[in-house]
């Protein structure tokens, strides 16, 4: 993708976590930054 994640896309992934559809989700990192993380360590992005 590389670029930054839109208000909107966070918005979706807190409406997610905060639903009923996480109940069997423990310790995970959910990183919604439209790749930038990954670029920044040489990675390239997933596109």
């Amino acid at each position: 993708m590389g670029r930054f994640a839109a208000a909107e896309e966070v918005a979706q992934a807190v409406a997610f976590l905060a639903s009923d559809g996480v109940s069997g989700i423990t310790a995970a990192e959910i990183v919604v930054d439209g790749g930038t993380i990954s670029g920044l360590w040489g990675t390239p992005a997933l596109r």
